[in-house]
């Protein structure tokens, strides 16, 4: 037990060791360094605005065409009497109708 607490008390000290070193070079790192990252921050900051735009315009102009296509669409009780394709067939047969002579004559009516 005493051996496996060594060696993780070692490993510990190491990674200390490690983050000690990388905290002492990032303080000799020159201002340079800094500056390049605050212009990146601030062209990031740009985007991030320009990109929050697009998308607003690009849901408005989405809303839009959503409007322009509920008034272009029929009413479905419109729709309904639009796509009607039924016939109505009526018989001249001398049960039904005694004129012209009883011959059987078919009239379809659209």
């Amino acid at each position: 037990m005493d051996k496996q607490r060594d060696i993780l008390i070692e490993r510990l000290e190491e990674k200390v060791k490690a983050r000690d070193h990388t905290i002492t070079e990032m303080a000799k790192s020159s201002p340079v360094a800094e500056d390049r990252i605050a212009a990146l921050e601030i062209t990031v900051k740009e985007l991030k605005g320009s990109m929050a735009g697009i998308l607003d315009e690009l849901l408005y102009q989405k809303s839009l065409i959503d409007e322009m296509h509920q008034k272009d669409a029929p009413d479905p009780e419109e729709a309904k009497e639009i796509e009607s394709t039924e016939y109505i067939i009526a018989e001249n047969t001398p049960k039904t109708h005694h004129g012209r002579g009883g011959s059987d004559d078919i009239i379809i009516v659209c």
